[in-house]
């Protein structure tokens, strides 16, 4: 492989190294975000004084 074909694949590499980073840094947060959505903590699923009473009057 000559030194240009090297080069510019090298080149195209790093750009893509780079675009996976970006794209990662950026979704990062909100992946986190979503993932604590989807598991409350304890303090936060208490807020609304736990499960229902059971319907024993029925």
């Amino acid at each position: 492989m000559n030194k240009q074909k090297r080069e510019k694949l090298n080149g195209k590499m790093l750009n893509a190294r780079r675009n996976f980073l970006k794209k990662a840094a950026y979704s990062a947060p909100s992946i986190m975000v979503l993932g604590s959505l989807a598991k409350p903590t304890r303090a936060k699923a208490d807020q609304f004084g736990g499960p229902p009473s059971d319907p024993s009057g029925w």
